[in-house]
């Protein structure tokens, strides 16, 4: 069974561009195109994700806020949370405070982005926040 990453960014074009590369890596990829979207899709008990991207500003609730609502729910206290984000002022501590385990900055690679999910989704111990950025 694939594993399920959802993806939330409000960008259709960045969303489109993740979608195809983790699908052509066999995962199942779900969008959602607001924090509050997002909130819903992560805490779908009946197809909960295995690792969650997302951008920090999102129209609505913040990616920010929604990632420190999410590491208090159980259902989703340890899923993988990446954060692809344009802003980088601020954005180690502002990440690691909500509990996202990695940053990655646009513009991004979609491999690196994708090598990203195998490598959270392969190590049981990822609590390590870490910056990916692209130049």
């Amino acid at each position: 069974m694939a594993k399920k990453v959802l993806i939330i960014e409000d960008n259709p074009d960045i969303a489109e561009c993740l979608r195809v590369g983790l699908e052509r890596a066999q995962f199942s990829v779900r969008v959602a195109l607001t924090g509050e979207e997002g909130l819903h899709a992560s805490l779908d008990k009946n197809d909960p994700p295995s690792a969650i991207l997302m951008d920090v500003r999102l129209p609505g609730m913040s990616g920010i806020e929604l990632c420190r609502r999410l590491r208090q729910e159980p259902n989703t206290r340890h899923t993988p949370i990446i954060i692809v984000t344009a802003t980088t002022i601020e954005t180690d501590s502002a990440a690691a405070s909500v509990g996202a385990d990695c940053y990655i900055t646009k513009p991004f690679s979609v491999h690196e982005v994708v090598e990203r999910v195998h490598s959270f989704l392969q190590t049981p111990d990822r609590r390590t926040l870490t910056r990916t950025e692209q130049h």
